[in-house]
């Protein structure tokens, strides 16, 4: 049977079956139930895997007014959790009923509206025995199997959804892949998920992600460890030390493999085999539908609408990788809401509860909950508005060629004559950057905001764009108001005075007044410039719209000294307003710190580099799509 024929066969059925909080409901008037069933919770429930390891989840279904199981049935939930039950109970840093959902703990919300909700540690965390395989081919074995459970459970309708934020987003793709076709599992609801780890956060622009790595790699060993302790298993000396295993295996050999150029260090099979892209095909034949929610200034932004293109050419049988074409057919199926938050924030300001219910009831319990309208909800950076679209590129915007001049300008026009900025490399940067905010996850804005204080470097990046740090190029005062929508890329012909590189480039608004707010940043290390066309987007013209690069050992190539040499730079999407009378900005530098680190062995390549950036004809060049603001029809974030 084909996965459309299923998908529609399934809904069919459980509208005929009359499911518990379903039944007829105009589109329009749709909203969320209130709440019908208590929660009652089973906790550390035993689960075997087929080589006899034991995982441990926690249920959590439905009750009666007396406090007994509900009847049902009831549709699963599942989410797969490496942060075991500290992090199940902790509070949100925005809403608590929002935190739990997105740290992995139960969905109260859900159950009162009837569903079972299922939280199981995955292989080597939280209370389930074995060694932690970081996303790996173990892991969707594990996710396969409890699914296949989850389906099983009492009172379970037989139908199962996923859903969880960060690594409980990426792991959704692996289990469904996994699974295949005609599975229990008939949605996805991915939060804040990546596309490619290591692109995405872990070596961004071939240098590591020092800031992320560090405090991922110690929250994920700490909580390892204190929840294998604490979680009343019986066998807790075994699991300590398959503790102690795991963080040698993944944590330990990380850290060591980036201090000393390991394989790990370059992309390869390790990195291509733990991100979603390398299942998306097995993904999108199974039909299973995905409402993803990510953020502008989310850790894993830059592979968010690209996950959405992927989802979307490979439904439309494309080529995986190549770009919407303006005139493709779109999918309902995979939609997107891309909001102004950071990894910790993700959903904060809009309903998300009623976005998840809307969801699942639709896909899970038969209910027409009025899906409809463009499956793009994008905020516009800077403001209040929230508007729909369809494709990504955004065929509203005009991919367009800004050309740095003298004196630090910026203009639409090729400049007559050639010269030269000279860019002394400094390994380290002013931190109060928004690379810091986004690769901590949010959480000192969070912080800020608990003060009730103004985050300091969000919102201004004027300290990082002192002389001796960089220079930064700027366009005239605009006339109307404009939308950069992304993909935006540099392209920077520089000579250097060492072995190899790097480039930061960060793209600005600024304000009359002179504040620059940051609205899009990439990077690339020299000795990885190399690009492959056959998976670069370019613009009508020919420029970069983005580059690709490889990142691989054998792709690399160090930088020749002193010949000229062009840097073709991947700047993440960004869907920024730019208001008459303010300006445009591209700050070109050589640190994104602590964002971003060199390994030692390239930093050594890099110490007492002086950059030479050519401006002029036929130099260095940035792309940036632009559409009057107007372009975009407004649209809700939910609904």
């Amino acid at each position: 049977m084909s996965a459309f024929l299923a998908r529609l066969l399934t809904v069919t059925l459980l509208a005929g079956l009359c499911l518990v909080g379903s039944g007829p409901a105009a589109t329009a008037d749709w909203a969320p139930g209130p709440a019908v069933f208590g929660m009652g919770s089973r906790q550390e429930v035993p689960v075997t895997m087929d080589d006899g390891t034991v995982l441990r989840a926690d249920v959590h279904y439905p009750t009666n007014p007396d406090g007994t199981p509900a009847e049902g049935p009831f549709p699963v939930v599942l989410t797969q959790t490496p942060y075991g039950a500290l992090m199940s109970v902790a509070p949100g840093l925005t809403d608590p009923e929002a935190g739990l959902a997105l740290l992995g703990g139960g969905n109260r919300h859900l159950v009162e509206r009837g569903y079972i909700n299922v939280i199981a540690d995955v292989r080597g965390t939280g209370g389930s025995q074995g060694v932690w395989d970081f996303l790996g081919k173990r892991e969707a074995l594990d996710g396969a199997a409890l699914v296949r459970w989850a389906a099983d459970l009492p009172n379970s309708s037989g139908v199962v959804g996923l859903e969880g934020a960060s690594y409980m987003a990426i792991n959704q793709f692996f289990t469904v892949a996994e699974l295949g076709e005609d599975s229990p599992v008939k949605a996805m609801f991915p939060i804040v998920p990546s596309l490619d780890p290591y692109r995405d956060m872990t070596f961004p622009g071939g240098n590591f992600g020092v800031a992320s790595n560090v405090l991922y790699l110690a929250m994920t060993g700490f909580m390892q460890l204190v929840n294998a302790a604490t979680a009343g298993n019986p066998d807790l000396a075994t699991v300590l030390l398959q503790r102690a295993a795991g963080l040698l295996s993944f944590h330990a050999d990380l850290l060591l493999q980036a201090v000393g150029n390991g394989e790990l260090v370059n992309d390869g099979p390790y990195w291509r085999s733990r991100s979603p892209r390398s299942v998306l095909p097995q993904v999108v034949a199974t039909g299973v539908p995905i409402q993803m929610v990510g953020g502008w200034d989310d850790v894993f932004e830059r592979g968010q609408l690209l996950l959405y293109n992927d989802l979307q050419t490979i439904a439309a049988g494309g080529e995986q990788g190549r770009p919407m074409t303006p005139d493709q057919p779109v999918d309902p199926d995979y939609r997107m809401v891309m909001g102004p938050w950071h990894h910790v924030t993700a959903g904060a300001g809009i309903d998300m509860d009623r976005l998840r219910v809307q969801w699942f009831d639709h896909h899970l319990k038969g209910v027409d909950t009025g899906l409809t309208g463009p499956p793009l909800r994008l905020n516009e950076v800077g403001t209040d508005r929230w508007v729909g679209a369809t494709h990504f590129p955004f065929p509203e915007a005009t991919p367009t060629v800004l050309h740095p001049g003298a004196h630090g300008s910026l203009s639409t026009t090729a400049p007559t004559r050639s010269g030269t900025d000279t860019i002394i490399y400094a390994p380290l940067a002013v931190p109060c950057n928004r690379g810091l905010d986004q690769a901590t996850a949010g959480g000192l804005v969070a912080v800020f905001n608990a003060l009730r204080l103004p985050p300091p470097c969000t919102y201004n990046d004027n300290l990082t764009q002192l002389p001796l740090l960089g220079k930064t190029y700027t366009t005239e005062p605009f006339d109307s108001p404009q939308t950069i929508a992304g993909p935006l890329s540099a392209s920077i012909l520089a000579t250097a005075s060492r072995s190899d590189t790097q480039f930061a480039v960060t793209v600005s608004t600024v304000a009359p007044n002179g504040l620059s707010r940051p609205v899009a940043s990439g990077s690339l290390l020299g000795s990885h410039r190399a690009v492959d066309e056959s998976r670069s987007w370019r613009a009508p013209d020919g420029s970069y719209l983005l580059p690709f690069h490889p990142y691989t050992l054998e792709a690399k190539q160090p930088v020749r000294i002193g010949a000229k040499t062009r840097y073709d730079i991947e700047v993440p999407t960004t869907f920024a307003r730019v208001e008459a009378g303010h300006r445009l900005r591209v700050t070109v530098s050589s640190a994104d710190t602590p964002r971003l680190l060199s390994t030692p062995l390239n930093l050594l390549n890099q110490l007492g580099g002086i950059y030479g950036v050519e401006w002029g004809p036929g130099a260095s060049h940035f792309q940036i799509p632009m559409a009057p603001a107007d372009a975009f029809a407004e649209a809700p974030a939910v609904g």
